[in-house]
């Protein structure tokens, strides 16, 4: 009976993918959820803001955010957290928060960018082969 119910929820999903959300539309992450990264380290300090999809695709899930190999936030289906950072190029990387179903993911990591007094934008989204992090595109 498990697996013709699991054989059904997947078929379901198949096709499946998150959608972008607004940043303006995305909640803040909760103040409990942020671990690092929360204060402006000087006046060319940048700002780095995450927002992830919403969507039912994984949204059972949190996402934990890693800059430069520190666990930097706990981001939910349709929130942001935003970092402040010195300039450069610190390294990005999201794993499932581990614990139940939502355990055994690698870490996937991409490079990304802060500028002295800017923000830049980056988005979590998902598809039924994972979860991936990149630039914040608005087509609108």
């Amino acid at each position: 009976m498990r697996i013709l119910i699991g054989t059904v929820a997947l078929a379901l999903l198949a096709g499946c993918a998150t959608s972008a959300t607004p940043v303006q539309q995305a909640e803040p992450v909760p103040q409990d959820e942020l671990y690092a990264f929360q204060t402006k380290t000087g006046a060319e300090s940048g700002r780095l803001t995450v927002i992830r999809d919403s969507g039912a695709l994984g949204s059972g899930c949190d996402i934990v955010v890693y800059i430069d190999g520190a666990k930097a936030a706990k981001v939910g289906s349709g929130q942001r957290a935003t970092f402040y950072l010195q300039p450069g190029q610190p390294n990005l990387g999201i794993g499932l928060a581990g614990s139940g179903l939502c355990g055994g993911m690698a870490v996937r990591s991409i490079t990304g960018r802060v500028q002295a007094g800017e923000e830049s934008l980056y988005r979590i989204s998902g598809d039924m082969s994972g979860v991936y992090i990149g630039p914040y595109i608005d087509y609108n």
